[in-house]
């Protein structure tokens, strides 16, 4: 009998399982197939878009990264989803960031809408950006999507150097150790 460690990758241990939820992944793949002949440059970001990418976090909502003529165009494709009209929001994030040992209230700003779809709730951020306590806002975010495959269904995510890169500008060092081990579990598969 062959020794198991010989045959390649290690058994997952069971933190190492990304899986998300099957009513998320009903409305993504319904939100992919919809989408797939919009012009404006979109893609799924926050908890879930990095759980697509293999990230152990949980979600609670879709986030849709777009332009703000993406917000209107989406909307516009999915109207009958739409409960929350696009409009300018800027609000406080529940995590502040940690600034040189300094906790600092984090803000965005961008041209927000909700939907739901399938009794999941999806927010779109429109050129969104980030602000720290009383500091300039940064630019709108811009990324080169990530093309994947969720139930036969390709779409796009938030790359997670991206991510990676906006986490540690904000010292949020425990999200860029989770999206460290995804990237070396990827590795690893391939």
């Amino acid at each position: 009998m062959p020794d198991i460690s010989t045959l390649g990758s290690p058994i997952p241990k069971p933190e190492e399982i990304v899986i998300l939820h099957p009513k998320m992944l009903g409305a993504a793949t319904k939100i992919g197939r919809a989408l797939k002949d919009v012009q404006a440059k979109w893609a799924f970001g926050g908890d879930a878009g990095e759980v697509m990418l293999g990230v152990n976090v949980h979600p609670d909502r879709l986030e849709i990264v777009t332009t703000k003529k993406g917000t209107e165009e989406i909307c516009g494709v999915l109207a009958g989803y739409v409960t929350l009209a696009p409009a300018e929001v800027e609000k406080k994030l529940d995590r502040e960031a940690d600034i040189e040992a300094k906790m600092l209230p984090v803000y965005i700003k961008s041209y927000y809408a909700e939907l739901s779809v399938d009794e999941v709730r999806v927010e779109i951020y429109g050129d969104e950006q980030f602000k720290v306590w009383e500091w300039e806002w940064g630019d709108p975010i811009d990324y080169e999507a990530e093309m994947i495959n969720i139930v036969g269904t390709r779409v796009p995510a938030v790359p997670l150097k991206l991510k990676s890169e906006i986490d540690i500008g904000l010292g949020w060092l425990d999200r860029v150790g989770l999206i460290s081990d995804a990237v070396i579990r990827s590795q690893h598969r391939h």
